[in-house]
């Protein structure tokens, strides 16, 4: 930066003396050719010519001609070419009038340099004059610092001995269009009335505007001010556009468009533009056409600015080929910068399924197009990374924002922590958490999330702690983020503290927190409790009658949930995919077989859902569960889509369930002919085998899963009591309260014997005698955290059990007797569905 030559207040002259150079034949001439030059915006030859001046004709220009050649520089923005240009100014030896040293003060205003703007205006002493008061307001607002250009303000009403005129007011009204200093911009209104400025200058209207839309969110005041104003133009019409599409009235925005053109005003790129992101916010497609041809007419379809709202419009608007329309709109554009890049690049990562395009166009940028991106740029790209579930471009991304220099943005370090988590590596996703300088609720959201995904409820829950120390509020995205992890979890304990927490803080009527609310406490085994917040909820949408169809069809009550299918096709409201899959679940859970071929045969028919794979696998679970193995077997072989391992798993499932070898193989062989890594098959034809008491087969199949590196999952079950999580594995003592545990699962085993019960060894897959069968039997993990239910939970409560894969017969068996024995109600959700024990019977009526 050029040292700054500040003159003192002595020195200052009102007008400068006559030079000799004015004499100069050749002044004049050359004068008028750099006044021309430079109104024309061509600052550079206006410079050369200077040096002509200077440095061949030895003449000093004047202070006009420095003066138009700074509001050149300040109009066109070049800040490089001013600051030479006030290098030369301080170089000529010029005595500094107000009027330039005002039009310096403007200048490294907008440079952002408001240190220097501070300094150029401080030397100015007593010579300071209304432009230079105002100057000084104004940069002060706009480089964010609102109460200084207020007291900026006050002073010059006390001690400069100004009175402000409508730039001034403007100045000060501007420096209110926030939160904290809004009602202060009250105060100046007021002032403003009485010297009658509001009803003589536009400039000061269109300060007020901002005041009420930015500082108080305001839009009744904001048009009750442009309502008033005997005076609009072009600027004050696309102002108030602007703001009713920025604060969410994107429908009245555009209806304003039409009046500005009724009232004979032409809109610019600014007003085009507004309008066009309103119609992208809205998907009116055909208005955003419309805007386009407006646009084409006006002769204003090569402005970047807006060919970004337009990219978009259309990206947002698409219905039938996603980003075509938009992809046109950008290669037509014969310039590209950093906002037109990270518009398309958006644009495909919102479209779904685009993302490795989005990073394509991201290399493209950065090489051909030769432009930085920017922290917004960053934050989608990050996004497509995440859908893609791509670690190492993840990681590449990362690393070229942290060279940017735009890593700790709140919003790029946002989008690093959903990145991570989406890809499955909790660890680094952590630490971008730790690195974000300033978190926000979104970071804590993105955190949060992340562990429920990954299956740390637990961590999830403890992140939530840190967050109340944090920050006085959540918002609906947090509520519904932790009700998942609790549902995950099964800690209904904690989803009750939730649900409480989140009615106080007046959330209880929000659709995405009902809509979880109905997931979690279904989830929990408390069904009764998610059909009370459905029958609450004002408004619902698809997800809130899926989620309490789903939440039925998995505690077996399939009739319930038909009904309430039934309910929402009354209601209008169109189901989805995920809403077939509920339904045809509810009707495999209770064998009605052909009301479930019924409800596929209609999902196209009559709601045009095309049936995906999810879709397949439920009717061949329909037809496997009550027994029609070879029916299954044909469907799969008329299915129009090639039937991937998932299908072929359920079909396997239902093979050990009713014994079926041959079907069992098959189903075995074609899932690690597509999967060969996939343990599952290996397991589920071993359990087959071993309920045959086929151990030669059994031992083979291990041995290759271990040749293979092929490892099952453990079993594990897990209770909540005092708000703790306390999990259980076969034949675990490390519980602190073990010793208790076993005592009570002793005696429980001599009561239900004395009732009936009879341990079915067949459930042993493994060879060993029949009393070391039964005695591995009674150690299965859900006996055990059954048995610490009854210890460790009040009476008046259900034993709710959770367990990671399917419940065995035996302990199904068991549990009926437990809950006669006992007197206990007693919930198992195991990896299929929820089991209600009471009275000796189950909710599933022994068909699961």
């Amino acid at each position: 930066m050029p040292i700054l030559s500040l003159v003192s207040p002595a020195n200052l002259a009102a007008t400068n003396p006559p030079a000799k150079t004015l004499k100069n034949p050749s002044f004049e001439p050359l004068k008028d050719r750099l006044i021309s030059l430079s109104n024309a915006g061509r600052i550079q030859e206006a410079l050369s010519v200077l040096d002509v001046m200077t440095q061949r004709h030895h003449l000093t220009p004047d202070l006009t001609t420095f003066s138009v050649l700074l509001k050149s520089c300040i109009r066109t923005r070049n800040f490089q070419l001013g600051k030479l240009l006030h290098s030369k100014l301080n170089q000529s030896g010029l005595k500094l009038d107000p009027i330039v040293l005002n039009s310096l003060i403007s200048f490294y205003s907008k440079c952002g340099d408001w240190t220097t703007a501070k300094a150029i205006f401080d030397s100015m002493g007593g010579f300071r004059d209304l432009v230079s008061w105002s100057a000084m307001i104004s940069c002060f607002a706009h480089n964010g610092m609102e109460s200084q250009a207020l007291l900026t303000f006050v002073e010059m009403l006390m001690h400069g001995g100004q009175y402000p005129n409508q730039f001034c007011f403007s100045a000060a009204i501007q420096a209110c269009c926030n939160q904290d200093h809004a009602f202060m911009g009250e105060s100046i209104f007021g002032f403003v009335i009485k010297t009658g400025y509001f009803e003589s200058d536009v400039c000061v209207g269109c300060a007020l505007i901002e005041l009420y839309a930015k500082g108080f969110h305001d839009l009744d005041s904001a048009w009750k001010v442009f309502d008033k104003m005997p005076e609009r133009n072009s600027v004050t019409w696309t102002l108030l556009i602007t703001r009713y599409a920025q604060l969410g009235h994107h429908r009245d925005g555009i209806e304003l468009f039409p009046r500005m053109l009724s009232c004979g005003f032409v809109p610019d790129r600014f007003t085009l533009s507004s309008v066009v992101s309103a119609c992208a916010e809205l998907g009116f497609m055909s208005v955003g056409q419309q805007m386009h041809s407006w646009v084409i007419k006006s002769g204003l379809c090569m402005d970047v600015y807006i060919g970004c709202s337009l990219v978009d419009m259309y990206a947002k608007c698409a219905t039938t080929e996603p980003m075509e329309d938009a992809r046109k709109v950008f290669d037509r554009m014969p310039n590209h910068n950093v906002m037109s890049w990270t518009a398309i690049i958006t644009g495909y990562v919102q479209s779904g399924g685009l993302d490795a395009t989005a990073i394509e166009l991201y290399c493209k940028m950065i090489t051909q197009g030769e432009v930085l991106p920017n922290h917004f740029t960053y934050s989608s790209l990050l996004k497509a990374c995440g859908s893609l579930s791509d670690l190492e471009i993840g990681k590449q991304v990362h690393n070229h924002a942290v060279k940017s220099g735009l890593v700790s943005v709140n919003c790029v370090g946002n989008s690093l922590i959903s990145m991570y988590a989406r890809s499955g590596s909790m660890e680094d996703a952590q630490k971008a958490f730790e690195f974000l300088l300033e978190k926000n609720l979104i970071s804590y959201n993105a955190i949060v999330d992340g562990f429920v995904k990954n299956t740390s409820s637990d961590e999830a829950l403890k992140m939530f702690n840190k967050f109340e120390e944090t920050l006085t509020g959540v918002d609906s995205f947090t509520f519904a983020s932790l009700l998942s992890a609790a549902a995950s979890l099964g800690a209904v304990g904690k989803g009750e503290e939730m649900h409480a927490q989140l009615v106080k803080s007046g959330f209880d009527s929000n659709q995405r927190v009902c809509n979880a609310l109905i997931s979690m406490y279904s989830r929990c085994g408390d069904i009764e409790a998610a059909a009370r917040v459905f029958n609450k909820m004002d408004e619902r949408n698809v997800i809130s009658w899926t989620s309490i169809i789903t939440g039925f069809a998995k505690h077996g009550l399939a009739k319930s949930a038909l009904k309430v299918f039934d309910k929402m096709l009354e209601a209008g409201v169109k189901p989805n995919e995920v809403t077939y899959i509920a339904v045809l679940s509810a009707c495999s859970h209770a064998g009605m077989v052909n009301e479930g071929l019924k409800h596929f045969s209609l999902m196209y028919s009559e709601h045009k859902i095309t049936p995906k794979m999810e879709h397949y696998a439920c009717v061949v679970d329909l037809l496997g569960r009550s027994g029609s193995l070879e029916k299954a077997v044909d469907f799969i072989d008329s299915m129009p889509l090639k039937a991937d391992a998932l299908v072929w798993r359920t079909l396997l499932g239902a093979c050990q369930v009713h014994g079926n070898i041959k079907l069992g193989k098959l189903s075995a062989k074609r899932i690690t002919e597509l999967d060969p890594n996939d343990p599952s098959a290996y397991i589920l034809l071993s359990n087959l085998y071993a309920s045959k008491g086929q151990w030669e087969k059994v031992v083979k199949i291990r041995k290759t899963m271990k040749e293979r590196n092929l490892i099952k999952e453990a079993g594990c079950s897990w209770i909540e009591a005092e708000n703790q999580a306390h999990k259980f594995y076969v034949g675990d003592t490390c519980h602190p309260r073990a010793h208790d545990i076993y005592k009570e699962l002793d005696q429980l085993v001599i009561d239900i014997k004395k009732l009936g019960y009879v341990p079915d060894t067949d459930f042993v897959l493994h060879e060993l005698d029949e009393k070391e069968k039964e005695r591995y039997l009674t150690q299965h993990s859900e006996k055990i955290a059954v048995a610490f239910g009854l210890i460790s939970v009040s009476k008046t409560k259900p034993i709710r059990v959770f367990k990671n894969l399917r419940v065995c017969g035996d302990c199904h068996t068991a549990m009926k007797y437990i809950s006669v024995a006992r007197g206990r109600e007693i919930v198992v959700r195991d990896s299929n569905r929820f089991h209600h024990f009471k009275n000796g019977s189950c909710s599933c009526n022994d068909y699961w």
